[in-house]
């Protein structure tokens, strides 16, 4: 990475971390939604832009439209009205059909030009569950109701866990990496990155449960181990995830939102992984104990 690169990097990721940080201790929930919702829905257009790159036909409009009906939900059921919080599965269950019935009633009526429906259906399907499905579950850990923890000091767990994982793999990875990891796929990754990434989760992870455990869910040491581990692991893939698609379109970046960084799919990607992983974990341990 040349130098200009990296201070574009540099520049990108501390606004990002400052806007970030100040929306979160700001307290403002509203505003916490909101942000989560507009990154995942301009991921998801991304996404739907790197296939019509690839010349496949996407209802990007609907799909997105429903991806924001998923975060309205995530607002009036997680912040308006928590009795019934419970139901969220529900709003999601009605998302899923509406999406699925609006898809396969558009091939009906508007038939597909370039002769792929079911590619189509599929590609504008697995965007919603890709992209505004998977990055909901951080709004579901940050504001469960009842929760027995911080919902700022947690979010900010996810954040710096998940991404500490990126930075030390880049600087592992860099320094000493010599072993590539999947070549096919990401070629600057390496097998040493892969084990520095893993090392930094895993003692941030630490170090932020001492730091402040009663901020966090009822963990362990153990549990602060390995659910850094965890977490690293589903960063990792969910990187990858991303590498996938942007090599089946011939793209470097999945687009040009902020310098050195690329789109914002290209930021929000290791998180659609981790979020989830760490909303299971976390109801396993409060469930459990």
């Amino acid at each position: 990475m040349d130098r200009a690169v990296l201070l574009k990097r540099s520049f990108s990721t501390v606004v990002l971390w400052v806007t970030v940080l100040g929306m979160i201790f700001s307290g403002w929930k509203t505003g916490c939604v909101v942000l989560l919702g507009v990154a995942a829905l301009l991921a998801q257009w991304e996404f739907y832009r790197i296939q019509e790159e690839k010349k496949f036909r996407v209802f990007k409009k609907w799909g997105v439209t429903c991806g924001a009906i998923l975060y309205v939900g995530c607002w009036f059921l997680l912040l308006h009205a928590s009795a019934y919080a419970g139901r969220f599965a529900l709003w999601e269950h009605l998302v899923f059909v509406a999406l699925t019935i609006g898809v396969l009633l558009r091939l009906v009526v508007f038939p597909d030009p370039l002769e792929t429906p079911i590619v189509s259906v599929a590609l504008t399907l697995f965007g919603f569950f890709y992209v505004p499905y998977l990055f909901s579950f951080v709004a579901q850990v940050a504001f469960l109701p009842g929760a027995p923890y911080e919902a700022t000091f947690t979010i900010l767990y996810l954040l710096a866990v998940t991404k500490f994982c990126d930075a030390g793999a880049y600087v592992v990875g860099s320094l000493w990496g010599r072993h590539k990891m999947i070549p096919r796929i990401s070629p600057g990754k390496t097998w040493e990155g892969f084990a520095g990434g893993i090392l930094t989760s895993m003692a941030v992870s630490i170090f932020l449960w001492r730091l402040h455990p009663q901020g966090l869910p009822p963990f362990g040491w153990g549990d602060a181990l390995v659910c850094g581990f965890l977490l690293a692991l589903a960063s990792v893939v969910g990187d990858l995830a991303e590498s996938v698609v942007k090599r089946d379109a011939h793209v470097k970046d999945s687009g040009h939102a902020f310098p050195g960084i690329g789109g914002v799919l290209d930021l929000i990607d290791s998180l659609l992984f981790t979020a989830p992983v760490f909303y299971f974990y976390v109801a396993l341990v409060v469930r459990w104990r």
